[in-house]
């Protein structure tokens, strides 16, 4: 017997209020941070329009609680084509300083690429939920073709980070899904022989993105040459988290004078302003709201029978735990420097607008919760 649809006074009663208030309060301790690790000689106030951008976000999030998840997901492939032609249009009509990144639309301006990561995930999990063939090597190639696309189109502009994400969150998704361990590391394995080989292609990547990970490679090494060059990004972002102290200066001017000297360290490089501002144990408190954000999320996939709407809330789990600890690491050196937001917090109204549309849909997953009859969670 199908189930009723829920009247929306039915979902907002049903809905996780805990963990929308968890994105809520990383998402104000964004406009906090951001407006630390403004420049004093910005042009824009970025505190002011991160605040503009979390009022937009929660609205766009009460807006996916309204909408069934099943009628989302059965769209599926409308959303990833219009991401794919946002996606193009940003190669055509695209602006950035260092990279065609941003599109303009009606005095809009967004990075098409944000919103993919959630559309992505979207399509994975309708892709997955209704097709078996991922369980056989070969059908790997379907959900393999489907990230594979908006990679490249994202590379090409280029912004090699984002692209990056798409790949642990499509294998996460996959091996919960069922699809064989050994497939998988297959898989990983030539696809670890091919960026190897593309690093070593001549023009095959941007010089820039081989100076990153050169940096990454040679950063403990005492050269003048290679701090002041292509190392400066990482040298000094791993002085200004290295400097910190326990509990921080706090958000005042000097820890604003502090970071003066990252670049974009309203956005990319928020971690290191959080652990000045805050020190070592505001930093892994801001890591325990992560934890428990994606910890909630991880709860609704659990707890839901229906294929789709657990895939979903699986992804985008997935989605903000990677894109945190890259984006930490990084900061600190563990990593080579991509260009990659820390969620809610770092400067960036489509970064902040896609993590509310992401976590509206776990929302509208966690309130709907459907009962389904089959032998296993996918079948």
């Amino acid at each position: 017997m199908p189930q009723r649809p829920l009247t929306l006074s039915e979902r907002l009663a049903r809905a996780d209020w805990l963990l929308l208030g968890l994105g809520v309060a990383l998402g104000l301790l964004g406009v906090v941070i951001v407006q630390a690790g403004t420049h004093a000689d910005a042009a824009v106030d970025y505190g002011a329009a991160q605040m503009r951008w979390l009022v937009l976000g929660v609205a766009a999030c009460l807006l996916m609680l309204a909408v069934p998840y099943r009628m989302v997901v059965a769209l599926r492939y409308l959303w990833y084509a219009g991401g794919l032609l946002l996606l193009v249009l940003v190669l055509v009509l695209g602006r950035g300083k260092s990279a065609q990144r941003w599109i303009s639309l009606g005095g809009f301006h967004m990075q098409p690429s944000e919103l993919m990561k959630v559309i992505l995930v979207v399509t994975l999990a309708g892709y997955i939920r209704y097709d078996r063939s991922h369980r056989r090597f070969a059908g790997l190639a379907g959900p393999f073709a489907l990230t594979l696309v908006p990679v490249l189109l994202i590379v090409k502009q280029p912004d090699l980070g984002t692209a990056l994400l798409f790949i642990p969150v499509l294998f996460v998704l996959l091996y919960a899904a069922g699809a064989r361990p050994r497939h998988l590391l297959l898989v990983g394995l030539a696809g670890l022989l091919a960026g190897a080989a593309l690093y070593a292609t001549p023009g095959a990547l941007n010089e820039y993105q081989k100076n990153r990970v050169r940096a990454f490679l040679l950063q403990d090494r005492e050269d003048t040459d290679l701090r002041r060059g292509l190392g400066h990004q990482n040298y000094i972002s791993r002085l200004v988290a290295g400097t910190a102290t326990f509990t921080g200066v706090g958000v005042g001017e000097e820890a604003r004078e502090a970071v003066e000297p990252l670049s974009e360290s309203h956005s990319d490089f928020v971690f290191p302003v959080v652990l000045t501002a805050f020190g070592l144990l505001g930093a892994l408190g801001l890591l325990g709201l992560y934890a428990l954000l994606v910890w909630r999320i991880l709860r609704t996939s659990v707890r839901v029978r229906e294929p789709s709407g657990r895939l979903l809330a699986l992804g985008v789990g997935a989605l903000f735990a990677c894109q945190t600890l890259i984006n930490a690491a990084m900061t600190l050196g563990l990593l080579p420097i991509v260009g990659m937001p820390l969620p809610f917090l770092s400067a960036g109204g489509s970064s902040l607008l896609a993590c509310f549309v992401a976590l509206g849909l776990v929302l509208n997953v966690g309130a709907d919760h459907p009962v389904e009859f089959g032998r296993g969670d996918f079948d």
